[in-house]
């Protein structure tokens, strides 16, 4: 029998649900996937969701998935605090229910953030904040790191063309490529595989797939040096 996952999160876990399910399906078929997500929403409000609550302890993970609002990681004050007091609790639920605690280190948007354009200027400013922000947690409360970010920083230092790909034209959501990338990631972060061996092209060409598919073995690389 395979491991079950559920995955707690707003749209940057919704809009990629089909594909990592898909992706599972043909990898690793005797794998469970469960979602729990609701649109822009963050860590906190999912924690103080007696739903969400009940269905950590519902059944039997053996992987609980926990992603960030996509701003809020690497901003300061009173959203990082939320941030770590949030997965902190969450960490202790999941261990309590016999699961490991696993976060979604999300990506920052292809050209910073226009809300809050002196914090996330760039990708990269954007990215860096938000990575540092994952990896405490993820020390702190010793939580497995799905470094997805990383893999969006492999694809853009590889291939410029292919990273413009990743978005949808908000410049923030996961157009097919990105959604793919994340599935990779997933992947061979749960399954501690080598995500360059998936078969699973989705959508995607052949080239395009197997490129992603190389990014998200190196993020996995990288994060274990972290």
């Amino acid at each position: 029998m395979g491991e079950k996952v559920l995955f707690i999160g707003n749209s940057y876990s919704a809009q990629c649900s089909k594909t990592i399910s898909g992706l599972f399906k043909s990898e690793s078929p005797d794998w469970s996937l469960s979602f729990h997500t609701s649109g822009g929403k963050d860590l906190a409000f999912h924690l103080a969701d007696p739903q969400v609550i009940k269905k950590i302890n519902s059944q039997k993970w053996d992987f609980v998935v926990l992603q960030e609002q996509s701003q809020k990681s690497g901003l300061d004050g009173e959203f990082s605090k939320s941030f770590h007091e949030s997965v902190a609790s969450f960490s202790k639920i999941i261990r309590e229910a016999g699961a490991i605690p696993s976060l979604y280190l999300t990506w920052g948007r292809k050209n910073g953030d226009k809300r809050y354009p002196e914090i996330y200027p760039s990708y990269e400013a954007m990215q860096k904040k938000i990575s540092s922000a994952y990896l405490l947690a993820g020390k702190k409360n010793d939580a497995r790191i799905l470094p997805v970010g990383f893999a969006y920083t492999e694809v853009k230092k590889k291939n410029p063309e292919l990273f413009a790909k990743l978005y949808r034209n908000d410049g923030s959501h996961p157009a097919s490529h990105g959604v793919y990338l994340v599935s990779c990631v997933f992947w061979g972060g749960l399954t501690r595989k080598d995500p360059s061996t998936i078969k699973f092209n989705g959508s995607l060409s052949k080239e395009d797939a197997k490129s992603l598919r190389s990014a998200s073995q190196i993020a996995l690389q990288n994060v274990k040096k972290n």
